[in-house]
């Protein structure tokens, strides 16, 4: 796993690697400049010895560099060390050639120079040698210095830029930094503050864009929050008058019930389930949406008779389908929040019974556990994106605020759900026992 290096890091380090060869390229141009200079001063040397040479010719006094070079009319009058160093001769006037011969240690023991120059008409070749140790202490010393003076300027001048760039990183990554901790510090009351001075124009529109998104986001939350609140309230009424008619219609003298197995006993039955539905529904959605999370009611449920009410109640999903259900159960008692439970296991019995078209469905229920298998007989899942409306969200949300193990894969032809409550059986923190 490659570590991600930090922006600010990654900027000082660009800056520094720049001032860096910025420094290095100046300092091996000034030393270029320094070997040149020292060449053009050997130059000027050379062509003073070959004008001297040629005015001693006229019968003039030689000069003084023509009693320290080798002035000749041609090439092989020049001394034979000078003709072995620097092999080819001069063939351009003013082009300076310069060899030189180590020793054992493979110190550089003598510079050859050789030069060709044309002085009224007449061609004239100059060497000079320098001896390692006929070079004077002040020369050598003086030499030395410049050296080390560039040496000493090109790290000081390194060192300079390195700090400029840490001392303006650090100036600049305080504020993104402050900017990254209000960022992470931010909350509903914090979010009506004034927004602080982070000292840079883009900064600052940085963070009036990350609290302008969060007080959209935050007013959209509120606002849904809102909604669900209050739709769940008002449906209770409409629920509980579609309860009372029910169980009224029951009251009554047998007589005046319909039939058994006759179509309008059906109807209310499902009117009866539905509306019991709808009650635990809102019912549960209220609880969510309470900003504190408050225990609910809590009951001896048997669970394994949960469960077969729950899959003869969503039967009817499965009709005119070539559907087959394997329920297997175990007779367990759990002190579980009643409500809940029957709406996140329905939910998930009826997501299984509506989305198998051709196939079979096992529910097996193995002490606080549940699994609900469901497959298609003979091809895949087309439809393995289903199923994840309110009611699987729902599930999800309550399996987490309850603090049950909740798990939806997706297999080859269809889904395979585990739905773990013994984490809160016996000792349930969100449950309230009924007195």
């Amino acid at each position: 796993m490659i570590r991600k290096i930090k922006l600010k890091w990654q900027i000082s380090a660009l800056f520094i690697g720049l001032g860096l060869l910025m420094v290095g390229g100046y300092s091996f141009l000034t030393a270029h400049y320094l070997m040149l200079g020292m060449d053009s001063a050997m130059v000027a040397s050379m062509e003073r010895a070959a004008q001297g040479y040629r005015s001693q010719d006229d019968g003039g006094s030689p000069s003084l560099e023509s009693r320290f070079f080798f002035v000749t009319s041609s090439w092989q009058e020049q001394p034979g060390d000078v003709r072995q160093v620097i092999i080819d001769p001069p063939e351009a006037d003013g082009v300076l050639r310069k060899n030189h011969r180590e020793d054992e240690q493979g110190q550089r023991e003598r510079m050859y120079f050789a030069m060709r120059f044309t002085v009224d008409n007449d061609v004239l070749f100059v060497s000079h040698v320098i001896y390692r140790k006929h070079v004077s202490d002040l020369v050598s010393n003086t030499i030395r210095e410049n050296l080390n003076g560039l040496i000493v300027i090109s790290a000081a001048s390194a060192l300079f830029v390195a700090l400029i760039v840490l001392l303006a990183a650090r100036r600049i990554g305080r504020p993104v930094s402050r900017l990254g901790r209000w960022a992470r510090s931010l909350d509903t009351q914090s979010l009506r503050d004034p927004l602080p001075d982070f000292r840079y124009p883009e900064l600052n529109e940085l963070a009036e864009l990350v609290r302008s998104s969060l007080s959209s986001l935050e007013g959209n939350l509120e606002r849904e929050h809102r909604f669900l609140k209050h739709t769940s309230h008002e449906l209770r009424t409409p629920i509980s008058v579609i309860r009372n008619s029910t169980e009224l219609i029951y009251s009554l003298p047998k007589a005046q019930l319909p039939a058994d197995g006759s179509v309008l006993l059906s109807i209310i039955e499902r009117i009866d389930r539905a509306s019991l539905t709808m009650k635990h529904l809102t019912e549960t959605l209220l609880w969510l949406s309470r900003d504190k999370a408050e225990k609910l009611p809590c009951d001896t449920v048997a669970l394994d008779e949960l469960i077969r009410d729950l899959v003869d109640e969503h039967r009817y999903l499965l009709r005119d389908k070539a559907v087959t259900v394997n329920v297997d159960t175990e007779a367990l008692l759990l002190a579980l929040p009643s409500a809940a439970a029957r709406i996140v296991i329905g939910n998930l019995i009826r997501n299984a019974f509506q989305h198998t078209w051709a196939g079979g469905v096992v529910i097996r229920q193995k002490s606080a556990s549940v699994y609900i298998d469901n497959y298609q007989a003979g091809e895949d899942d087309v439809e393995s994106d289903l199923g994840f409306g309110l009611g699987m969200q729902l599930t999800a949300q309550l399996a987490e605020r309850l603090q049950w193990h909740y798990s939806n894969e997706v297999v080859a032809g269809g889904h395979r759900v585990c739905l773990d409550l013994g984490m809160n059986a016996g000792e349930n923190n969100t449950c309230s026992h009924r007195e």
